[in-house]
């Protein structure tokens, strides 16, 4: 076709190391392609642990309560204190030891340890903090993202970012689906972040409408 004879040993080599460098290209092509994904695999993960790791914290600092017991003032032993004797005064007896003075009892204060009240420490408990989120649920436009039941669920710890107790406070908000977080606008974002008590931009910057609507697309189609 160029003009090659295929029987001149010369051709015959310049053939053989172009093949071997179009093997190599391929084969470097194909090892890019696939570090590049476990790379992208990783880097998703890592940012998973980190959100369970964040929630983990927040789930235990929420529902720690520590009884400090109030202190205990020990009772001072009081020393007698001596009178000495007037000289002036007639000797009545022969006993000329000076008389001390009445130990007056010092009230103890020593009591009971009183536990410090765990009223605010309750009001942080996991239970508090969700029924606090229901109780806002009605602040969302459900009209514009969609309502579901908990029958619907989908499981919404597969976006980067959620965690097991994020996804619980998102449930009692009444949001189970991948569908309803596909439908956030920039005012459901501010406002579910809100009432979650998230970390303020957490929403935007793990992406979490482009990864519902990803999940949603591969679970249920387009078209759904």
């Amino acid at each position: 076709m160029f003009g090659l004879d295929p029987l001149n040993p010369l051709t015959a080599i310049t053939e053989i190391l172009l093949l071997l460098l179009l093997a190599a290209f391929v084969g470097w092509l194909l090892g890019r392609l696939v570090l590049n994904g476990r790379v992208g695999q990783l880097r998703r993960s890592i940012r998973q642990k980190k959100a369970e790791l964040e929630d983990c914290r927040q789930g235990k600092g929420l529902s720690a309560a520590v009884d400090q017991p109030a202190p205990v003032i020990e009772k001072t032993p009081v020393i007698p204190a001596y009178i000495e004797a007037d000289p002036l005064l007639p000797a009545l007896n022969g006993d000329a030891t000076p008389h001390p003075v009445a130990d007056q009892p010092i009230p103890s204060m020593v009591g009971t340890p009183v536990p410090l009240s765990t009223t605010a420490a309750a009001g942080n408990s996991e239970a508090a903090v969700l029924s606090r989120i229901a109780a806002r649920a009605h602040e969302l436009n459900f009209d514009r993202i969609g309502r579901a039941t908990a029958a619907e669920a989908d499981d919404l710890k597969d976006i980067v970012g959620v965690g097991p107790f994020l996804e619980r406070k998102l449930h009692s908000l009444g949001i189970y689906t991948f569908r309803q977080v596909a439908n956030f606008t920039q005012e459901d974002i501010v406002k579910v972040n809100e009432i979650i008590e998230f970390f303020p931009g957490r929403i935007e910057r793990d992406d979490w409408v482009g990864q519902a609507k990803s999940f949603h697309e591969r679970k249920y189609g387009a078209r759904s």
